[in-house]
């Protein structure tokens, strides 16, 4: 398995190579660095071929010491590359054959490019494997509370399946987030009405999608609900109950909650812990 790591530098990327590092120890890094265009580069605007080259040789340069700092057994390719960050991160990992993605949550300015919250939001939106968003420096350990926003659609389970064999000595807990379906949401008496069915059947059906998390997890696992936007619901219980977050890409209407990817994008924007994006095709 290929790793990729997206490093400038920063705080925040030297958070994201300690947690491939602790996660991955087996396997092969590739550390990838990415010099973004800016309005000065061109000679009319003050940024000469000669000063872009030598940033291009600073980030391999970089890289080459970063790789080999690496812990003893590990190894790691470099790639620098000049472009936009997110389409270059994905762009190389599909030509080095990545089967998972490692970026900080942001990063800084100037000779060292940003990484910025957003490119992350969006490589983890786009990207067609996992991708882990490093909020805060790692501990020496795997997390030891995994919690996995579970609304029963094909994502949902990719990342409980994902998460139970990633972290096999963690707490998992399955999270369903309660909220009214979009057919219900609407104005007037007959949203009312909606509302009131949709209530009776509650119950029923957030046992049934534990009763799917369980059984998906093949392993023991807890279950556990919230009530509200799911977005702001699972970030306020992983504040509380997790070390890690790994979640469906994105899911189906209905009954069967949404985790959209907007709402994925949200949770990784706010989060309080890493969270780890898996990609999944919704079902009907």
């Amino acid at each position: 398995m290929t790793i990729l790591v997206a490093y400038d530098g920063s705080e925040q990327s030297d958070y994201a190579l300690e947690m491939a590092t602790t996660a991955f120890p087996d396997e092969q890094l590739c550390l990838a660095h990415i010099v973004e265009p800016t309005a000065e580069y061109g000679d009319t605007g003050g940024f000469s071929a000669t000063i872009y080259q030598q940033e291009l040789d600073n980030a391999e340069t970089m890289l080459q010491d970063v790789a080999e700092d690496l812990p003893d057994g590990q190894s790691a390719t470099t790639v620098v590359r000049y472009g936009r960050p997110v389409h270059e991160l994905l762009s190389i990992a599909e030509d080095e054959g990545v089967e998972h993605i490692v970026i900080g949550s942001h990063g800084r300015d100037g000779a060292k490019r940003l990484l910025l919250g957003s490119v992350a939001e969006t490589v983890a939106r786009r990207s067609p494997v996992p991708v882990t968003v490093v909020r805060n420096q790692p501990t020496a350990k795997p997390p030891e509370r995994v919690v996995v926003p579970f609304d029963d659609s094909e994502p949902a389970r990719a990342a409980l399946s994902f998460a139970a064999e990633q972290y096999p000595d963690a707490d998992i807990t399955a999270l369903y987030a309660v909220y009214p379906p979009s057919e219900v949401t609407g104005a007037g008496e007959a949203a009312l009405g909606d509302i009131e069915d949709w209530a009776d059947r509650l119950d029923e059906h957030t046992e049934t999608v534990l009763g799917h998390a369980a059984s998906a997890a093949d392993r023991n696992i807890t279950t556990d609900t919230v009530n509200g936007n799911p977005a702001a619901a699972i970030v306020e219980y992983a504040d509380e109950h997790a070390d890690h977050i790994v979640m469906g890409s994105h899911g189906r209407d209905g009954l069967s909650r949404l985790i959209m990817g907007s709402v994925a994008e949200t949770v990784v924007r706010r989060s309080p812990t890493s969270v780890t994006v898996v990609r999944g095709q919704s079902g009907d």
